[in-house]
């Protein structure tokens, strides 16, 4: 029989593991994540699975208590959290190294952990890093496209991915579109839904293009560097103007901006 202050020691080591697993589970569950700390969070599930094992285990051979059911149930949230974590992860880790991970745990006692990892020697091609849109109108259609061709259009991802990567795609103005939808799989398309329909307009792109091209930055006297930031900054705005495809030429969008900049700002508005 353990005496009381062993395994008042052995149950409070325990409780830290179970304490770790939960939290894992909230910061899945909030929604708001960046990937790498999602994968810094998932390397470290086999340290706390290790910590509960190791006291689990003690209290399972030394005491004679029935602690079954603590581990059925630590085992149920490791599985949960895991499984949630891979499907976050799963367009960026390795297949490889996804089959070889082991099983959450095991009902045996062994000293090797089952959440060790094996390595394998591949070749991987540079990440392409995910498209960003912080609300900015002039910079919506090359967002969209990106976006459509990466993550919409992908069929080897579940909705819930998709909307993880919307989520690490808009920030600030664009982020608080989607602030009250629960991350499931049918609130990914609502989510995208209100972001085309708040910034899919045309007409507001055309008009955000032309305003751009009045303000011109200035040119410094010699310096060949402003010069070709004025010519970037021409040719830029002009081709995503041509780009949408409108049914009206280029200088009648450019002279109805000059003709709104004439009105006081309440007329601009109705």
């Amino acid at each position: 029989m353990m005496n009381p202050t062993g395994r008042a020691q052995l149950i409070k080591l325990r409780a830290v593991a179970k304490s770790s697993i939960k939290r894992m589970q909230t910061f899945v569950e909030t929604g708001d994540r960046k990937l790498i700390d999602v994968q810094v969070r998932f390397d470290e599930l086999p340290t706390i699975y290790s910590k509960f094992e190791t006291a689990q285990s003690e209290l399972e051979l030394s005491d004679d208590i029935d602690y079954s059911v603590n581990r059925q149930q630590f085992e149920a949230q490791c599985f949960e959290v895991k499984a949630n974590f891979i499907e976050i992860l799963h367009p960026v880790m390795d297949p490889l190294s996804r089959s070889s991970t082991p099983r959450c745990s095991g009902s045996g006692h062994s000293n090797q952990t089952p959440w060790s990892h094996t390595s394998s020697t591949h070749i991987r091609l540079p990440t392409i890093a995910l498209p960003t849109f912080e609300g900015d109108t002039c910079s919506w259609l090359h967002f969209r496209y990106a976006f459509e061709a990466f993550i919409v259009n992908n069929t080897t991802l579940s909705n819930v991915q998709k909307f993880h990567y919307l989520i690490a795609s808009l920030k600030n103005e664009a982020k608080a579109l989607r602030s009250n939808l629960q991350i499931t799989n049918e609130n990914f398309l609502v989510a995208w839904q209100l972001v085309t329909q708040r910034y899919n307009n045309k007409r507001l792109i055309a008009i955000m293009h032309a305003k751009n091209l009045y303000q011109m930055p200035q040119v410094r006297k010699g310096d060949a560097s402003s010069l070709r930031q004025l010519n970037n900054h021409v040719s830029s705005h002009l081709n995503d103007l041509q780009a949408l495809s409108l049914n009206v030429p280029v200088q009648n969008i450019m002279l109805n901006h000059l003709m709104l900049a004439t009105l006081d700002p309440e007329t601009q508005g109705e």
